[in-house]
């Protein structure tokens, strides 16, 4: 089982329109509601793909009663801790032009004795050997700056091997712990050890060579602040990662991209549940490149289908950087 520890849960909602007018008026089609944030899509991905999740985090208000009824519909295993305030809303909007709006809410305010709750949820779920504790997301409102260092140690001291996907001052903190691994994107690395002469390289438009080359400094950065590995998503480019003690480069053949929305949490999902079941660094990065240009597929978020997320995986290439 993967333990899924996402603070910030949401209502996930994706719609879509024929284009969308800033400031003016978009007439939306509704295409799906689920429970929401990083840690949700994780543990949807990680489902598809045959392994079993728990999803834990903080649920607000008749929001959050929302979220655990979304959860529970489509089957998904969730705890959470209840707090007061209002859960976020994270809408996903895609234009008939191939365009993606992403609209995000802040989540609620969360203090000290929330924070302490799921710390005591996370330590009351011992590991079974070899199982993973997946940190993510962005971090409430109000939350102390080292919460997601102490969610690490608390998952250690359950057991667990650790990946964090944070950003800012809170993967900062994170890298104190020393965590097993750490998988972001660009901006996320460049939040936390990026450097002034390093300019953080567009995915979108930037030379897969150049993003590779990036992502492999962020990476050993983040080695030198704590991680035991690192991995970088770069969008169509794949990923950069350092794993045990070597450099990589994962990618699969091109896909028709629809929504992206969600491909790093099924990326991180493919990675913790190969490494689980004892796959080796060059498949399991396949694997985990796999589902996240399968999601990408779909118009839904953290949607994979595990056919599709397999087969390219084995059509996919990890190994040294070019």
């Amino acid at each position: 089982m993967t333990l899924v520890i996402c603070p910030n849960l949401a209502i996930d909602r994706m719609l879509a329109a024929d284009r969308v007018w800033p400031g003016g008026t978009t007439r939306c089609r509704a295409l799906r509601t689920q429970a929401g944030g990083k840690g949700a899509n994780v543990a949807r991905a990680t489902s598809a793909l045959g392994g079993e999740a728990l999803l834990t985090g903080f649920a607000a208000g008749r929001g959050g009663r929302l979220i655990v009824d979304l959860a529970d519909e489509e089957g998904l295993a969730l705890e959470v801790v209840v707090t007061d305030g209002e859960a976020r809303v994270s809408t996903v909007v895609l234009g008939d032009d191939g365009s993606v709006t992403r609209l995000y809410e802040f989540g609620p305010e969360v203090g000290s004795a929330a924070e302490r709750k799921l710390l005591d949820l996370v330590r009351a779920r011992p590991a079974d050997p070899g199982e993973w504790a997946v940190v993510t997301g962005a971090a409430p409102p109000g939350v102390s700056p080292g919460f997601y260092a102490a969610l690490v140690g608390a998952a250690r001291g359950a057991g667990y091997r650790t990946l964090v996907d944070a950003t800012g001052e809170q993967l900062g903190g994170a890298l104190g712990e020393r965590p097993d691994l750490v998988k972001v994107n660009l901006a996320e690395a460049c939040s936390a050890v990026g450097r002034p002469e390093m300019h953080c390289a567009d995915e979108k438009s930037a030379p897969p060579a150049q993003l590779v080359a990036e992502g492999l400094e962020l990476c050993r950065r983040l080695l030198e602040a704590g991680a035991g590995a690192a991995v970088l998503t770069l969008g169509a480019a794949g990923a950069a990662a350092v794993l045990d003690g070597a450099d990589w480069h994962t990618y699969t053949q091109p896909v028709n991209a629809v929504n992206p929305v969600g491909s790093g949490d099924c990326f991180a999902a493919g990675l913790t549940l190969a490494l689980q079941r004892g796959d080796g660094p060059a498949a399991a990065l396949r694997l985990a490149t796999g589902a996240g240009a399968a999601n990408a597929v779909s118009p839904y978020n953290g949607d994979v289908d595990r056919a599709l997320a397999e087969g390219l995986a084995g059509g996919g290439y990890a190994g040294p950087p070019a």
